[in-house]
């Protein structure tokens, strides 16, 4: 542009005195100098740019991090992980324009497991295998009756226990969403059957608990009674780590209450005697030792002598702890 003005303005410089252009040469010399600020603009943003791409190239080593490969979806004839393996399987291999045919079906067989293994069709091509798959799995009619099924089947719980609770409502869900994707919304009525029925499957303190949570005679909605079921695993999941911690300390204390009862029991229970011991059981063979005082003698363990006596100092024990 600069150049183009210059020779204009060589051109205007050339032209006889005679010929008038109204002050051209003060237009030349402003579009010139609007040139030249264009021009300074120019290199700013060439400069800032080449600031930002070299800012970029230190960071990028830094940020580069290798991904593991992603394994690929398979498929073993289920009819309600069919359109989710579709989904999956197109996204990846069935989209990707760096495949050719060939290797897009060698792929499609790779993922396909058992019954569905041995699907045919027409023609040895991806989109032929494709179709077949669709033709045999995208039944509708079918899926919607799995779905329903599976909700009604639910197992009844009859403890209070989350882990169950929290398997029922994501089963639940999962059912409602596979329907909706098959383009069934839900309404007030389908909602109020589902509820009901879940509400016979969970264990009957849950059901209390429930009613109890209603302050109103009006219809309660499914989603309110999912997140009820939420809450209510929330809170049993609380009490049950509270009774681990309470049974923890509980059984440390008993391991080492026992640790100090048997120490007394050794101070009290040693044998001052082991020579005279052993030459009584030598004589008395046949017959059985008592299990406190390990004496060959005629009497119960409620009426040895020394367990008599660890007895009442144990008594003692206690009775001084109290008046403590």
């Amino acid at each position: 542009m600069l150049k183009e003005l210059g020779n204009l303005q060589k051109d205007y410089c050339a032209l006889p005195d005679k010929v008038e252009l109204n002050n051209s040469l003060d237009i030349l010399s402003d579009m010139e100098e609007d040139a030249e600020k264009f021009k300074v603009s120019i290199l700013v943003f060439l400069s800032k740019y080449e600031e930002q791409k070299t800012e970029n190239s230190k960071l990028s080593p830094k940020s580069h991090i290798k991904l593991p490969d992603l394994p690929l979806p398979t498929f073993s004839g289920k009819f309600q992980e069919f359109e989710n393996f579709k989904t999956q399987f197109m996204s990846v291999i069935g989209n990707n324009d760096s495949l050719n045919e060939s290797q897009k079906l060698m792929y499609l067989k790779s993922a396909l497991k058992n019954e569905a293994a041995l699907i045919q069709s027409d023609q040895d091509n991806f989109d032929s295998l494709l179709k077949a798959l669709e033709n045999r799995y995208e039944n509708k009619r079918a899926l919607v009756d799995i779905h329903i099924a599976g909700i009604l089947s639910i197992n009844k719980l009859h403890d209070e226990n989350p882990t169950q609770i929290r398997s029922l409502i994501d089963t639940v869900r999962n059912h409602i969403r596979s329907l909706k994707n098959l383009k069934l919304e839900s309404n007030s009525l389908s909602d109020a059957i589902i509820l009901h029925v879940l509400n016979n499957k969970i264990d009957k303190e849950s059901q209390r608990l429930f009613q109890l949570s209603l302050t109103t005679t009006q219809l309660p909605s499914l989603q309110g009674f999912l997140s009820f079921l939420d809450l209510r695993c929330i809170q049993l999941e609380s009490v049950i780590k509270s009774d681990f911690a309470a049974k923890s300390i509980l059984m440390e204390n008993k391991s080492t209450s026992g640790v100090n009862n048997s120490r007394w029991k050794s101070f009290l229970t040693k044998d001052k005697n082991k020579t005279s011991t052993s030459v009584e059981s030598n004589s008395n063979q046949g017959q059985k030792a008592c299990v406190i005082c390990n004496q060959f003698k005629k009497h119960s363990v409620y009426n040895c002598e020394m367990f008599l006596n660890h007895l009442c100092f144990v008594q003692l024990r206690m009775y001084s702890q109290n008046d403590c």
